[in-house]
């Protein structure tokens, strides 16, 4: 029992031991705890005094570094800086030239800028600038002499207009026959946005920033379209969709083709790179095609029933006529549509044939000199007679020319001034001329038109006139002369 006791006495004391260890380890790093933040608080409390009088780290001003710097200090720096102060430029060509602070009067009169920069930071945040920049500018206490920086300028090759040259857009290639065009690459220029150009100088100057790249700070005047900008990719697509686009016009054996070669000298390039098409050229295109290929009011040459050859006078209302507002407009939406085109143009009015003996095979011959008519059905004579042509004496002439057949009527009655004719047969030609039956007269042919002629009708035996009803159509050639 006794040694059980001794124990549990030893227990104790030795229990009692290490608790009063461990308070006063506790202690201990209470009391170290203590001193550091002791030492931390007269640190930061040192610091917000000392920054009282300093600039906090990290303080730029005009790019001069003026950390940790009181305002005399900084002074100082700002003079430094200002004596040897040196921009260069680095231009768009590589060339690389200097603007010195001594060449341009650079000075600097900071006043109480600095004492005023100084009041308004708050010194206890001290710690916290240590991972913050704080960029200040007094553009106001820096200054430089205007006249002598115009001096400087006129002197460096960035701003002498003799060495710049402009930037250009990209632009479409030489046309290539057969494949159309590429892309020429924009060209970046040397010409300055002038007045950009100085304020970006003035703010370097002011801030004694030590390099302004020009082509970076937007100095120069830039092209505005680039070769992998939509507009100039939109471009190359519409201007080889004109050029690559055939249009063949067919007129009997011969054929006139339209195509990139004169389609290329067409375009109008605007300045936003949109391409349309030159309508005045389109115009006139279609307007030769009327000139070479028109035959109506045009005289022709004709083989006589003789087989001497006359002229049909021009004026009269047969022949070819192109429709050149509707042959337009086609042609216009085959070029946007980028569609290939192989056939007529649009007439207004056809012919038997093309070429000047546009009135084919089928047709009728008048001879006003012999007063007889020869209609020919594929170039055989079907059918003669003579006839009475518009009186000479009176003025009543029969127009000649070649003409057509308008439409053919049965049982007319023919009206003019001071007469009024029943006929049964009325083939009319122009302006209310025409063939007809002439009951009323006994004879026709030799020189009876020259003082007792019709009012300008050709006036036919009825049964010529019968048969001629019978055998021709509308639209049939009557060549007069």
């Amino acid at each position: 029992m006794a040694e059980k006791t001794q124990e549990k006495g030893t227990t104790s004391i030795q229990s009692q031991r290490r608790k009063a260890r461990i308070r006063q380890q506790r202690m201990q790093k209470l009391f170290i705890a203590a001193v550091i933040l002791i030492l931390l608080a007269a640190i930061y409390a040192g610091g917000s005094i000392f920054f009282m009088r300093h600039f906090l780290p990290n303080t730029v001003i005009n790019n001069v570094d003026c950390s940790v710097k009181t305002v005399s200090q900084s002074k100082e720096l700002f003079d430094e800086m200002a004596s040897g102060y040196v921009l260069t430029l680095t231009e768009r060509d590589g060339g690389q030239e200097e603007i010195r602070g001594s060449e341009i009067g650079l000075d600097v009169n900071l006043g109480t800028y600095l004492d005023e920069l100084l009041e308004e930071q708050n010194p206890f945040t001290w710690i916290i600038s240590f991972f913050r920049a704080d960029e200040k500018s007094v553009e106001a206490a820096v200054s430089y002499d205007e006249s002598l920086l115009n001096d400087v300028l006129e002197t460096l090759n960035c701003t002498d207009e003799s060495r710049m040259y402009d930037s250009e857009d990209a632009a479409l290639s030489d046309y290539v026959s057969g494949s159309g065009y590429t892309l020429v690459d924009e060209v970046y220029g040397t010409q300055l946005q002038y007045a950009a150009f100085l304020q970006i100088l003035e703010d370097s100057i002011l801030n004694f920033e030590e390099a302004l790249d020009l082509e970076e700070a937007g100095c120069y005047i830039d092209p505005v379209y680039t070769a992998d900008s939509e507009a100039a990719q939109t471009m190359l697509e519409t201007a080889n969709k004109y050029v690559n686009t055939t249009i063949t016009y067919e007129f009997g054996e011969n054929t006139e083709v339209l195509d990139g070669e004169t389609i290329s000298q067409w375009l109008v390039i605007a300045d936003d790179l949109t391409v349309t098409l030159d309508e005045d050229q389109e115009t006139a295109f279609v307007s030769d095609l009327a000139s070479t290929y028109d035959t109506k009011w045009k005289s022709r040459t004709l083989v006589t029933h003789s087989g001497t050859t006359v002229t049909v006078p021009a004026g009269g209302n047969y022949g070819w006529r192109l429709n050149q507002d509707d042959t337009l407009s086609a042609l216009q939406g085959y070029l946007e549509s980028g569609e290939d085109y192989t056939g007529e143009v649009v007439w207004y009015q056809t012919a038997a044939q093309y070429g000047e003996q546009d009135y084919g095979t089928t047709y009728i011959e008048v001879s006003i000199s012999d007063q007889h008519f020869w209609y020919y059905v594929d170039g055989v004579v079907a059918l003669e007679s003579d006839f009475a042509s518009g009186d000479v004496a009176t003025g009543h002439d029969t127009p000649k020319g070649a003409y057509r057949i308008a439409y053919k009527a049965r049982d007319q009655v023919l009206e003019g001034q001071g007469y009024s004719s029943p006929v049964s047969y009325w083939m009319p030609f122009v302006d209310g001329v025409g063939f007809h039956d002439a009951s009323w007269r006994d004879t026709f042919g030799g020189s009876i038109y020259l003082k007792n002629g019709s009012h300008g009708c050709l006036n036919l035996p009825t049964w010529a006139a019968a048969e001629l009803y019978d055998l021709i159509e509308a639209g049939t050639a009557v060549l007069v002369y």
